[in-house]
């Protein structure tokens, strides 16, 4: 794995690419509009495209549905934090409710396709996976605020005793 993505680091094209100033502006929005429009196509297939209706299929179903409403908020978020420098739990608000709103829209798509049905049971496990990735957003910034200004209270106490 890491000698395929030494090769796709080295490659000319990715280093034009990634150096490009107009594609790092708009980098996160790409990709935010990918990962909804990857929602949107697997929301547009029939049920019959997943086949198998045990149970760990249902299981795994749902946990992917957490995965990809709480990658959403992520992505969601990093837009956020970069807009305005303003509190983080403004951004997570935001992040959180854009997030929510489109697994409402998706689930109401869900109900024009054949053999899916868009319920509210599933806006609320799209909407757990959602609160987790906010959760561990919080607790990632939590930690690192918490680190940065231990760090800097540590330093001024050796430098002035």
């Amino acid at each position: 794995m890491k000698k395929i993505y030494q090769k796709i680091k080295d490659h000319p094209y990715t280093k034009i690419i990634l150096k490009n100033k107009h594609f790092q502006k708009y980098e996160k929005w790409v990709l935010v509009i990918l990962w909804a429009g990857a929602i949107f196509y697997l929301s547009s297939q029939p049920l019959a495209f997943f086949a198998a209706f045990d149970v760990w299929s249902w299981i795994i179903r749902k946990l992917a549905h957490m995965f990809e409403f709480g990658m959403l908020c992520f992505l969601i978020f990093r837009i956020l934090k970069n807009i305005e420098k303003k509190h983080i739990y403004w951004d997570l608000f935001w992040a959180i409710i854009f997030t929510v709103l489109y697994a409402i829209s998706d689930e109401y798509h869900q109900s024009f396709i054949s053999q899916r049905v868009g319920t509210y049971k599933d806006v609320l496990i799209d909407s757990l996976g959602i609160i987790l990735s906010a959760w561990i957003i919080y607790l990632h910034y939590h930690t690192h605020y918490k680190i940065k200004k231990f760090s800097l209270k540590l330093l001024k106490d050796i430098i002035f005793g």
